[in-house]
């Protein structure tokens, strides 16, 4: 069972009335997925179960850590990437089995992700623009002629300078700006994850993690285990 969840959130992922006027390079971003559907009866009722699950993105200059927290917890996620030590850990507890991936930051993106993302276009429409947590973001749209159907739009900021990946299969592209909301889909499947609130401060104990108890494994170990599942 907690294979197959897993499967769903990892092969489609892992947030005031006024516009904010100061860029932030360091701080807190909250979200959660506000919207999910599918046109199958089944794999609607599956990902009901994802819907409301939540992202936390703490990030400085030089490091972040996104963490996941779906089904009320039986599913966490942390991902820390420290670009200034060249370290991105993952770490995992999927209803109690616990895994610790350890790998470079710079060998994060494959070849093959980066040919993909080398085919893919961005277009952005800085008149198509909306309000969220108190930033003004625009239309950011992203294609692929090897994704046949899929799309995402987003609407980004950039006000928010951050470099997590948090779009999950296109961690190897750069853009314009932070999103702040993002629609993946095509006709068949669709997600929309929100953010909720953004702080402009982070405790840096946070990037602090305790790996007691998970079991380590190198990032090669993991998709031999979990290849399987779409890695």
């Amino acid at each position: 069972m907690h294979k197959i969840t897993l499967f769903i959130f990892l092969s489609i992922l892992i947030f005031q009335p006024v516009f904010a006027q100061k860029t932030i390079k360091e701080g807190v971003v909250k979200m959660e997925i506000s919207d999910i559907s599918s046109n199958d009866p089944q794999t609607a009722s599956a990902l009901e179960m994802m819907k409301g699950s939540i992202f936390e993105i703490y990030f400085t200059e030089k490091e972040n850590l996104t963490l996941v927290n779906m089904m009320g917890g039986l599913m966490e996620m942390k991902i820390h990437v420290n670009d200034a030590d060249n370290v991105m850990n993952m770490y995992m507890d999927m209803m109690g089995q616990k895994y610790l991936v350890e790998s470079k930051a710079n060998e994060s993106i494959t070849a093959e992700q980066k040919e993909a993302a080398s085919k893919m276009k961005i277009e952005y429409d800085k008149n198509d623009t909306k309000e969220i947590a108190g930033y003004k973001c625009y239309k950011m749209k992203i294609t692929s002629p090897d994704m046949q159907g899929m799309t995402v739009n987003a609407y980004i900021t950039e006000e928010v300078r951050s470099n997590a990946k948090i779009i999950k299969g296109y961690e190897a592209l750069s853009y314009a700006g932070f999103p702040l909301e993002y629609k993946i889909g095509n006709d068949a499947f669709s997600m929309t994850t929100t953010t909720k609130s953004i702080e402009n401060k982070v405790d840096a104990s946070k990037f602090k993690i305790d790996g007691t108890g998970y079991t380590k494994m190198t990032m090669e170990e993991f998709q031999k285990s979990f290849g399987g599942m779409g890695f």
